[in-house]
Order: structure tokens, then C-alpha cells, then sequence
């Protein structure tokens, strides 16, 4: 879970600093992608970039990347 910009990624053997914070909807089937920012919300898991933008999710299910993009 995010504990603040210093967070490391959740993926079990990584410890590369997270920049995204990783958040979903069970009943909306939808994943949502978004800076990690301070502040965010508590129920948020925090990835590294290679792990966020290999994301993949359920069938079925839809994944939304609303991370800002360098130059974007």
C-alpha cells in the first residue's frame, strides 16, 4: 500500500521506488493508473513504472492509465 513517496513497488522480489499508485473497483471491473502522489488514497497500492505499464488486467475487465506523461 502507498506510505508516502518514499514507497517501493508492491510486486513481490522488486524494490524499485514507486511512481504510480494502482487502485480498483470490483464492481465496476475497472483498474485505474495514477501518479503517486502524497495524500492519495489509503486504499492504493503502489507499483514501480515497468510494472505499471505492464499491468495487465482481468478479462473482462477495463484498466485506465491516467498517470501524466513526461512532455504530456
Amino acid at each position: 500500500m502507498v506510505r508516502g513517496m518514499a514507497a517501493t513497488c508492491i510486486r513481490p522480489g522488486c524494490s524499485a521506488p514507486a511512481s504510480a499508485r494502482l487502485t480498483y473497483n470490483y464492481e465496476a471491473r475497472t483498474v485505474w493508473l495514477d501518479d503517486l502522489v502524497a495524500g492519495g488514497p489509503s486504499l492504493a497500492w503502489a507499483m514501480c513504472p515497468s510494472h505499471a505499464d505492464g499491468l495487465r488486467v482481468p478479462r473482462g475487465w477495463s484498466r485506465q492509465d491516467r498517470r501524466r506523461r513526461p512532455g504530456g
